[in-house]
């Protein structure tokens, strides 16, 4: 009887007290959520938001906009963070800043680093953010970074080969005595100048003038009959006009002589015919020496385009030695026209007497670009079906100064030919 008393006795006042285990669970059970926060540890405890940035694609060279991190000191010791790099491959794309370090942040305290991303190449940069501090148990604490370089748009435009079927081409000749072996060489050369025309079934005439202004026989007159495609022997006559001899002024007024050649009273007088209302019209000029008139390359220019009612009628190329020096207005005229520039020393002028001749036919070497290529490695030029190679003898090249896709030789396009450039451009930055 009295065992079984003293057993009723202890369960009795057990039942006056909480049971269950000191650390947080039941038995068999998990530990429950007391709903109270733990309390701040007495160390320095860092806290680091957000631990991953996403950039995705910036052009390359432009800057993103700037992603934020932010420290936090969520312990009660001072938190020091004494360093904030980028490590790994592709660190120099990302710049941080906002932040001095070390930095001493108080208990509650937090800063904030911008984050860019700059990409200089077409890749994928994946790198981290490691930020160091005196937190005791987490002294290092990494943020990852991602982005990539975007690829710049590709832009296609088109062209067709077009040509003027009336021509009319003024040759001028420099007959001062330092001239007879280069006019020796575009005599000897001169049935290439012809065959483009031939080819191309033009309507041409061609007419020589000298630059000497102080011989009255010369000064803008016609050297001979104006020769067309009907005369029986047209090269043999060009050649026969050419050889003007060495003894004309050594004082060579290209711009004058032409000018005189293609106004009043020699134009409808001892001239008349070397222009053609319907005609395009092109001047040639042959020189050792540079234009010594007063007129201006730009004047001059000027004049020719002032002479037809489309500007794109009229073109100067000029066969001279040294253009930065002894030819620098022949070279410019012939730039501002889109002409053709020649080096006088050559001892072959077939090449740049079939750029002169196609070009004067309005046959178009140079095509401009809308934009500039941000790579030219990537750029496609295309004729019809057939793709046409970066090459300067039978291809293309790129003309920097005009922003123009050059063709050379046999990849000149013929009349009537169309073609493309497809070529990648830079993204504007921001865009």
């Amino acid at each position: 009887m009295f065992p079984a008393l003293a057993l009723l006795v202890s369960l009795t006042a057990c039942s006056d007290y909480d049971l269950h285990r000191p650390d947080g669970k039941q038995d068999g059970g998990e530990p429950q959520d007391t709903g109270t926060p733990p309390e701040p540890t007495e160390d320095p405890d860092i806290l680091v938001t957000p631990t991953s940035l996403y950039f995705g694609g910036i052009p390359k060279g432009c800057d993103s906009p700037a992603q934020q991190v932010t420290i936090e000191n969520v312990g009660l010791g001072d938190l020091v963070v004494d360093e904030i790099s980028v490590e790994g491959e592709g660190t120099s794309a990302f710049a941080v800043s906002g932040v001095v370090t070390p930095a001493t942040l108080a208990a509650g305290e937090s800063v904030t680093a911008d984050v860019v991303f700059s990409p200089n190449a077409w890749v994928s940069y994946a790198p981290e953010i490691r930020i160091s501090s005196n937190d005791p148990d987490e002294s290092v604490v990494d943020v990852a970074l991602d982005g990539y370089g975007a690829e710049d748009s590709v832009y296609e435009e088109s062209f067709e080969q077009d040509y003027h079927e009336m021509l009319d081409v003024v040759w001028v000749i420099d007959n001062s005595g330092s001239m007879s072996d280069d006019l020796r060489t575009v005599s000897n050369n001169f049935a290439s100048f012809i065959e483009v025309f031939t080819e191309l079934t033009t309507d041409w005439q061609i007419a020589v003038i000298t630059t000497d202004m102080d011989d009255p026989s010369d000064s803008g007159r016609i050297q001979g009959p104006i020769i067309t495609p009907d005369m029986s022997d047209p090269i043999g006559e060009f050649i026969s006009q050419v050889d003007q001899g060495s003894g004309g002024s050594a004082s060579e007024q290209g711009f004058a002589a032409t000018m005189a050649a293609l106004s009043e009273p020699l134009l409808s007088g001892y001239n008349a015919g070397i222009m053609r209302d319907d005609a395009a019209l092109a001047v040639v000029v042959i020189s050792d020496e540079d234009d010594s008139s007063t007129t201006s390359a730009s004047a001059f220019h000027s004049f020719l385009e002032g002479l037809k009612p489309d500007p794109d009628w009229t073109t100067f190329s000029a066969i001279c030695e040294d253009f930065l020096i002894s030819c620098y207005k022949y070279g410019e005229a012939a730039d501002l026209s889109g002409g053709i520039v020649g080096d006088i020393a050559s001892t072959d002028y077939m090449t740049v007497l079939d750029d002169i001749s196609r070009t004067s036919a309005g046959l178009t070497v140079s095509f401009d670009l809308t934009y500039e290529p941000s790579d030219l490695s990537r750029t496609e030029v295309r004729v019809g079906t057939t793709t046409i190679p970066q090459d300067t003898t039978n291809g293309w090249s790129y003309d920097s100064l005009d922003n123009a896709i050059v063709f050379h030789g046999s990849a000149i396009p013929e009349p009537g030919e169309t073609g493309t450039v497809r070529y990648p451009i830079a993204t504007e930055c921001g865009d």
